[in-house]
């Protein structure tokens, strides 16, 4: 585990680094995150999404992400759009949300037939990314048939989660320091 970890550290870190000195797109990296965090978990799919909107109406948006199944990155754009709210607030609260059998997930019981059953989405394990309370997006480990998510998965993923809360937070510094220095 503590190998998993240190090479999911130096892997956003190097990542983080290309993409700063524009030799790799933001998503070229995040498949590359994605396809690392797939063959860690063996999931199915990991996917990232960014989340905006307000309560009641947001909207998640599909940015990137990996097919196990098919060995292929994901690079189409999806959006979803909130249903009832109980994944979103069961994200924002505990900063991640853990299914092994989302056909049977009251929470989810309102995605079932527009996200769960199209998607083929048997299990889910989700981490929240943001910085001071905001959520900023997510990372979707699903697979294909229910599965009990270890411990140590769920540590993995939120980990993860939290390194890209870092790098994305330097990011957005970044950005807004050059803004108002253009000003």
């Amino acid at each position: 585990m503590r190998q998993r970890d240190q090479n999911s550290h130096i892997l956003m870190r190097d990542l983080a680094f290309e993409v700063d000195a524009g030799r790799l797109t933001n998503v070229e990296a995040t498949v590359k995150v994605a396809e690392f965090i797939q063959k860690t978990l063996s999931c199915a799919h990991v996917t990232f999404w960014t989340v905006s909107g307000e309560h009641g109406k947001r909207v998640m948006h599909r940015t990137a992400g990996y097919d196990g199944l098919l060995g292929v990155p994901i690079r189409t754009a999806v959006d979803l759009y909130e249903s009832g709210g109980d994944y979103f607030n069961t994200l924002a609260i505990a900063g991640c949300y853990v299914c092994g059998d989302t056909f049977n997930d009251p929470k989810l019981a309102k995605a079932k037939d527009t996200v769960l059953v199209p998607y083929d989405i048997r299990a889910l394990l989700s981490a929240s990314f943001g910085s001071n309370g905001e959520i900023w997006g997510s990372i979707c480990c699903t697979d294909n048939q229910s599965r009990r998510w270890s411990a140590s998965e769920v540590t993995a993923l939120r980990k993860c989660a939290a390194e890209i809360s870092m790098w994305r937070a330097r990011s957005r510094d970044r950005e807004i320091a050059a803004a108002e220095g253009n000003t």
